[in-house]
């Protein structure tokens, strides 16, 4: 489960002191200068995201419209209040990615951002990390749900719309013509 780090009580930490952490173990985000751990993915949880960012590739690559990045990458949403997420799968839009190599974290935040649910995600941990990508710049996020088999799709300035295994997953106007109906997405 999600939770502010013990270890690192008193002052906010920045950027570049997060960047220096050690590896516990764990999964952590820098959230408004918080360190904020997380258990490592389950199995099921990793294989969805593995999918998402298999399909997401498939149809970015040929089409050379950006890059695809898996779990574990880091996005520099802020840096007053110092905040780094890191989706389960994330795009780029091609006219985004610097032309030399980005050391350390994405400058700035994925056009789209997808996380999936974990049996220990609280509504509001969700709530918290949609907010925090759209404030950033991300133009969609979805939130894959394997247990309730739905995505619900979240853009600024509308509310979520929620999709069920019946419906397909579009890609808007990040990703135009990109599908992927959701029995496919959440075929065993």
């Amino acid at each position: 489960m999600p939770r502010a780090c013990e270890g690192f009580p008193g002052k906010p930490l920045t950027v570049e002191q997060f960047e220096r952490l050690p590896d516990d173990g764990h999964r952590l985000e820098l959230v408004r200068g918080r360190v904020v751990r997380e258990s490592l993915a389950g199995f099921e949880h990793g294989r969805m995201a593995a999918r998402i960012a298999h399909y997401l590739e498939e149809y970015v690559k040929g089409r050379r419209l950006g890059i695809v990045c898996g779990a574990e990458t880091g996005f520099l949403l802020s840096t007053e209040p110092a905040t780094v997420r890191g989706p389960d799968a994330a795009f780029i839009r091609a006219d985004r990615v610097p032309a030399e190599r980005v050391r350390g974290y994405f400058p700035g935040a994925p056009d789209l951002a997808a996380e999936i649910l974990s049996p220990s995600s609280t509504a509001g941990e969700v709530r918290a990390k949609v907010r925090d990508y759209l404030e950033a710049g991300t133009r969609v996020v979805w939130v894959v749900d394997p247990e309730a088999r739905t995505v619900a799709v979240h853009r600024a300035r509308s509310g979520a719309r929620i999709l069920g295994e019946s419906d397909e997953l579009d890609g808007g106007d990040v990703l135009p013509g990109f599908r992927l109906p959701l029995a496919q997405l959440f075929a065993e």
